[in-house]
């Protein structure tokens, strides 16, 4: 075997112990959350969570459950029903997990990996108050029919006292406009649905649209 083969044999196990993923230098943290089906009076509907006024991170808005992924749980989707059972009171057996949407990286940390799920009895749910301040549903049917309202937001970047400039002296001083993203807002009666919920549940909806249209009308007939 000569250099180049050995330096390509060593090469190959390396990268090849595990499978690619997503670079977290920058602090970057798993989480999985499961957007829920349940069946009400007024039809299939999605179950929001609004999160307890007492929480320090984003107390009162509106949510999927879900958390942070921990080494034990193995895969995301079974962070999604771990953190859902401890959120809602549930079994696992309660919980039908139906798929799974894109994973979502977002700009200050969590890559999210959401899962569908349907949930068996509505009934069964007794939420953890430390962490949930109520619960409510939303027909499918409605939220289908409703388009969204969006704003855009732009994200800039902007050097730190410690970079260093000698090395790219081309590169100015002060913020620097970098990209924008859209944000989605649903309303629902009194409560607002938007930021990161509703980017996944606009995801759902427009890849699944054609199927829960057809779904629903069946239903009716």
């Amino acid at each position: 075997m000569n250099e180049m083969e050995k330096l390509q044999y060593v090469l190959f196990e390396r990268l090849h112990r595990r499978a690619p993923g997503i670079d977290k230098l920058d602090r970057l943290w798993d989480a999985a959350v499961l957007l829920p089906l349940v069946r009400t009076p007024e039809g299939i509907s999605v179950l929001f969570e609004e999160r307890a006024h007492t929480l320090r991170s984003q107390p009162g808005e509106v949510c999927f459950p879900g958390g942070k992924y921990e080494c034990e749980d193995n895969s995301f989707r079974n962070t999604a029903v771990r953190e859902t059972c401890e959120e809602l009171g549930l079994k696992p057996e309660n919980i039908t997990i139906c798929g799974e949407l894109d994973c979502l990286v977002t700009h200050n940390g969590p890559i999210i990996h959401p899962f569908v799920g349907l949930i068996d009895d509505i009934s069964k749910i007794t939420y953890s108050k430390s962490e949930v301040e109520r619960i409510f549903t939303v027909p499918l049917k409605m939220l289908l029919e409703q388009k969204p309202r969006r704003g855009s937001v732009q994200l800039a970047d902007h050097p730190g006292d410690d970079f260093p400039f000698d090395l790219v002296p081309q590169r100015k001083r002060g913020w620097r406009m970098n990209k924008s993203y859209y944000v989605y807002f649903y309303l629902y009666e009194d409560k607002v649905i938007w930021g990161l919920t509703a980017r996944m549940l606009y995801a759902f909806l427009y890849r699944s649209r054609k199927e829960l249209t057809e779904y629903l009308a069946e239903e009716i007939d």
